[in-house]
């Protein structure tokens, strides 16, 4: 009876340790229906004035607020990104000068929850990633960009290590970007150079710094700068990007490594001793 006994007991652990692995955790491994994050950001911006010459730099603050609002019928979470310039002291950036309000946005996007791609539902038709997903490969991924209204490719650039959290770089640098001008339909072109740091086993961003530059076509080989914007996650951001990067590293190991081989370890003991017990 014991002989029985060990030998379901290990079976049953195997078979459990299974279903955990392939049924119960990916769906555990998605993004949340309540998934809600700010990201803080400061930069700088530079706008041609009425002779063309650039400002001096305008130190700037962006937030960026992401809330999921809804997971459709194709399980596909809809997420409302809303992204505010302010001055250093917090004013809208607008107040400097009204042309800076277009940085501004409002978007809504539907993100599949296990891959983190664009898919049907958003605000628009969007491809490429809109972050990067778990199992993050060194690979080159296609991400989006609103700046260019497409996905850019963000190639693997190495690894580096953000206190003691080993992190994938990967980078972006997309040059003479349709870029239409609204105000008086002078030919435009943008410039995209963003790097991004991310914790490959979970995907979480943990850095991130971007620069566009707009150039007005004048002449017809002549292309002058008339916009600047850089932004870079602050140290107040990076830090908790860490914490969070190290806390879903570890849970997603323990879920799906660590605990699914101890599981799988203690269920073939117990089955060989209940097969060699008399």
């Amino acid at each position: 009876m014991a002989k029985r006994g060990l030998m379901f007991s290990g079976v049953a652990i195997i078979a459990l340790a299974l279903v955990w692995l392939y049924l119960i955790f990916p769906g555990m491994a998605k993004l949340p229906a309540d998934y809600e994050k700010t990201y803080h950001f400061d930069g700088s911006v530079q706008i041609a004035g009425a002779t063309g010459a650039l400002s001096p730099q305008i130190p700037t603050k962006m937030d960026r607020d992401l809330k999921a609002t809804d997971v459709n019928e194709s399980d596909a979470l809809i997420i409302q990104q809303v992204i505010k310039f302010m001055t250093a002291d917090g004013r809208p950036l607008s107040t400097l000068d009204p042309r800076l309000a277009a940085l501004d946005s409002t978007e809504t996007y539907a993100i599949d929850r296990t891959t983190r791609e664009n898919v049907a539902g958003g605000d628009k038709s969007r491809t490429g990633q809109f972050t990067f997903p778990a199992n993050t490969k060194q690979e080159t991924y296609q991400f989006w960009s609103a700046t260019t209204g497409t996905a850019l490719s963000a190639a693997f650039a190495g690894e580096e290590e953000i206190d003691g959290l080993k992190v994938y770089v990967f980078k972006i640098d997309s040059k003479d970007n349709a870029y239409p001008n609204a105000a008086n339909g002078a030919p435009q072109k943008v410039d995209v150079a963003t790097t991004i740091k991310v914790e490959p086993v979970s995907g979480t961003p943990i850095f991130t710094t971007t620069k566009t530059t707009v150039r007005m076509q004048v002449a017809a080989n002549t292309l002058i700068p008339v916009l600047i914007n850089e932004s870079t996650f602050t140290q107040a951001t990076v830090d908790e990007a860490v914490a969070e990067g190290k806390s879903n590293r570890s849970l997603i190991l323990w879920a799906s490594v660590y605990g699914f081989w101890a599981a799988v370890g203690l269920g073939a003991v117990l089955l060989v001793i209940g097969l060699v017990k008399k």
